[in-house]
Order: structure tokens, then sequence, then C-alpha cells
């Protein structure tokens, strides 16, 4: 009897303790509150913690782009995907916009637009919840068959900032019909959890640093932005003196203070507007754009000799005269611009050399006739 009962107690003990170790994550309760805590294995704790950990490091210092590389290799190796998404909540749009997408066909899905009441992203955004599409019957209806290719089973989560609103969704897709098991979304909610702070930071971040580089009258970079682009192309400009040649513009309308006493400052600022948009639109794609202060914009001209620069302004000034300025039902304008140009080395080594003879140039354009271009050596300018 005695030997039964130590025999009975082995039995029953091994039972419970097989029982245990088979488990490898658990769902516990607190109080009235009912809070899952989710326990799962040591090695998805660690990576977990490495997420947490990642939110405390980096904060806000990287662009969305570069978190979503960091994040998605973090994900995979606990939840293993063909490709990973980063849908956002456009702010000027009813759409959801792909703004990070790595692994198969992420050139198909990254700069991706849907619907947000359509797709599995769209779901998930109402929903609020972990939504999976096991045969792509959601997606389909959203995204294209290019973007889909090779794809079988899909699953989302939704990304919270502040605890209550979706800003983002994360959507994983797989190689196979059943990618993703049962266990995978209690997963991918407490992968959720950790990378949202990751990416509402990063977003908080982007927007900041495009506040700092963007005229908000015109969306045109400012200042700031052409210089950083004028050191750029400067550097290009040394390496390949003979092949690459710069030249820069800036820019005004003739006689804009008379026409905001004129009509006021509000019309001004929409003949601003409207001058920005028909200057960017003569230039090349390379060229880049910038408003300083007033009524003044810069040009960067990569790869343009003085004879090419001319060549622009022309085309610009045709533009203008083609397309007047509507002030109202009764009248219109046509806005006459004064140009200065000033080309690298040749007429400055610097950029605020550069910046410096280009607005001279601008200047003496204004004492002459309208819409001229001057441009005078550096030694002549000294």
């Amino acid at each position: 009897i005695f030997l039964a009962i130590i025999i009975f107690y082995l039995l029953f003990c091994a039972v419970f303790y097989f029982r245990g170790k088979g488990k490898p994550e658990s769902i516990e309760f607190e109080d009235e509150t009912e809070t899952a805590e989710i326990v799962f294995g040591a090695e998805i704790e660690r990576q977990l913690l490495a997420l947490e950990e990642a939110s405390q490091f980096f904060g806000a210092s990287l662009k969305t782009s570069d978190m979503f590389r960091l994040a998605a290799s973090r994900v995979n190796e606990m939840i293993p995907f063909a490709a990973a998404a980063l849908f956002r909540l456009e702010t000027d749009s009813p759409n959801l916009k792909v703004i990070g997408a790595c692994g198969e066909n992420a050139r198909e899905l990254a700069n991706l637009e849907t619907n947000s009441l359509k797709g599995l992203a769209g779901k998930t955004l109402l929903t609020r919840e972990i939504q999976t599409d096991e045969n792509l019957s959601l997606e389909k209806d959203a995204i294209s068959a290019l973007a889909l290719k090779n794809f079988r089973s899909a699953i989302a989560a939704p990304l919270f900032r502040n605890g209550n609103r979706v800003f983002a969704v994360l959507v994983l897709y797989g190689d196979r019909e059943k990618s993703f098991d049962d266990k995978t979304p209690v997963l991918l909610e407490a992968i959720a959890e950790r990378i949202a702070p990751l990416f509402a930071g990063s977003m908080a971040f982007e927007q900041s640093l495009s506040s700092a580089l963007t005229d908000s009258l015109t969306n045109l970079p400012n200042e700031r932005a052409f210089y950083l682009i004028l050191e750029n192309q400067m550097a290009e400009s040394q390496r390949q003196r003979e092949r690459r040649p710069l030249t820069i513009l800036a820019v005004d309308a003739k006689n804009f203070a008379g026409l905001n006493q004129k009509f006021g400052h509000a019309t001004g600022d929409r003949i601003l507007a409207y001058a920005a948009e028909l200057i960017k639109a003569q230039l090349r794609r390379m060229d880049f754009l910038a408003r300083t202060t007033s009524d003044e914009f810069l040009i960067v001209l990569p790869t343009a000799s003085g004879s090419i620069a001319e060549e622009i302004v022309e085309r610009i000034e045709k533009a203008f005269a083609a397309n007047p300025y509507e002030i109202d039902a009764r009248e219109k304008i046509h806005l006459e611009l004064n140009f200065g140009a000033a080309t690298y080395l040749r007429d400055g080594d610097t950029a605020q050399q550069l910046l410096q003879n280009a607005r001279r140039n601008k200047q003496l354009a204004k004492s002459g006739a309208s819409s001229k271009i001057l441009s005078f050596p550096k030694a002549s300018v000294n």
C-alpha cells in the first residue's frame, strides 16, 4: 500500500510538471480589471525587452523609414513573415498610406494608398483589434495583385498613440495559408504595444524636421533647406568640376510691395503661392526651389552652366507671360520677375558668396529692364 501511494504521488507530480512545461506562454488576470499579463518563453521575452529598450534609446531621433527597418527586423525574429508594411492614417485624406515596407514585393507595397474602409488595414483601423486574413480575401479588395504576388495570408495589428487613438496599422504577410497560427495574435499584440511608441516618436520627429525646413505659406523648402541642398551640390561639383557645373538663381517679383498695398496682404500671399507653383512647374526634376522671406525665391540648378540657366529663366518668363494671375472676375495681372544668377567657382566658392552675388545681380536687374538676368564674375563684384 505504501509503495502504491508513492508511485501514485510521483505519477501525479509528473503529470502536472509536463503539462506546465508544454505551455510556452500563459495569461494571468489581476484583480477586478482582468488585465492580461502575457508571459512568453525566455527568448521571446528577451526580444520584447529589446524593443522596449530601443524605444527608450532611440526615442524620437530616427526617421520613420529607418525606425521601420529596425523594428521589422526584430519582429521578423519573433514572427517570421514574407513581407511587412506600415500603414499610416493620412490627415488630409480618408486613406491609409504605406510609409514603410520590407521583404518580398516591398517596392510594390511602398507608397501604396488604400481606402481606410477597405482591406485588412482598414478593418483593423475600424475594429481597433488584431485581424487576420487567411486567404487574402480582404486584401485583394484593396491592393493590386502585383503587390500581393506570392502572398497567401496576412495578419494586422493597430498601433495606438496615447493609449486610445489608432494612428497606424502594421500588416505582416505570409507565403503560406497557415503562416500565422492561433498563438500569433497574442504575440503580435504584445509586439504592437512596444513598437507603437517607436513609430509615434519617429513620425513626430519627421514632422518637426519638416516644419523646420518648410515655408508654411507656399509649402516650399525654406532658406535653411536651401543651404543644405546647396552645400551638398557644391561638394558634387567640386568632385566633378568639368562635368558638373552648378548655378543658383535668386528671384523676386517686380513691385510686389505695390501689389500688397493695392490688393491687400491676403491677395499678396495668394500671388506668392501662384508664383511658387508656376516657377516649380518650369524647372527640371533635379532642380530645387525654395522660398526665403517676402517675395524672394531661390533656385539650385545642378549640372547647369550659365547658358542653361538662361534657358530656364526664359522658360519661366514665358510661363508667367502666358498665365496671368486673376485677382477677381474683372482684373488680371501679369506678374514680372527679377533674376540674379551665380555660378559655382566662377562667381563664388562658398554658399554664402554664391547667394550674396546672386542677390546682388538680382538687385542690379531691378535697376534695368524688367525680367532681366545679370551675372558678373566674382572678381568684378569684389
